[in-house]
């Protein structure tokens, strides 16, 4: 009996003993954890940016302008010659058979005459065509040694072959026994006028010369 309780003695004394040792032992360090290692996600690729025309340089090739349509041939019912003035430009048609060359009285460029037919081409600063027009007979008409102011008998616009509107003056002196009829534009502060003399009879000869002007 004794020696039972000797057994269970020293067994409780072992098993305290492991108990107190197992409590002193020092603690083993807990292994690392090593992270999942994490897959790094690669951001989507921006769209590229649009291109952008390369500006106009200043070597670019300017479209040419395109020329301007001739204007068409002015017709007349005679065989027509062609007087053509410098500054300012323009033209004027008159019947080839007429006499005709250079003039310089009262501001005048050019004549051609045909029998008692005439026409008289002048170009002189104005910024009033009748006005022009008067003072351009009063100066023909005191180069014979009459001195006098013709009167404005009518004027009205009209059109020209090459398509401008100018006037028509219709001038009259001396009781009517002087007469002309003068065609026209103001064209860069100058009068352009082509003065036919009145005879009746030519009067539509007249007209058409004079509407053959063109400044264009």
């Amino acid at each position: 009996m004794l020696r039972n309780k000797s057994l269970v003695i020293v067994s409780i004394l072992v098993l305290v003993l492991a108990v107190v040792a197992m409590a002193c032992a020092p603690a083993t360090p807990a292994k690392p954890v090593t992270p999942p290692v994490t897959t790094p996600v690669t951001p989507p690729t921006p769209p590229a940016p649009p291109v952008t025309p390369p500006a106009a340089t200043a070597n670019a090739t300017v479209p040419a302008t395109p020329p301007a349509p001739p204007v068409a041939a002015i017709k007349t019912s005679f065989e027509a010659a062609t007087y053509t003035n410098a500054t300012p430009a323009f033209t004027v048609k008159y019947p080839k058979a007429w006499e005709s060359g250079a003039v310089k009285l009262a501001g005048g460029v050019f004549y051609a005459k045909g029998g008692d037919d005439l026409i008289y081409v002048a170009v002189r600063p104005a910024t009033d065509f009748q006005a022009a027009a008067t003072e351009l007979m009063s100066d023909l008409i005191k180069l014979s040694g009459v001195a006098l102011s013709p009167n404005v008998d009518s004027i009205k616009d009209v059109t020209f072959a090459d398509g401008t509107t100018g006037k028509e003056v219709m001038l009259s002196a001396l009781f009517g026994s002087k007469k002309a009829t003068v065609y026209g534009i103001i064209k860069d502060g100058k009068a352009i006028m082509v003065m036919n003399g009145t005879v009746p009879k030519s009067l539509p000869l007249y007209s058409e010369i004079g509407k053959t002007l063109s400044a264009k």
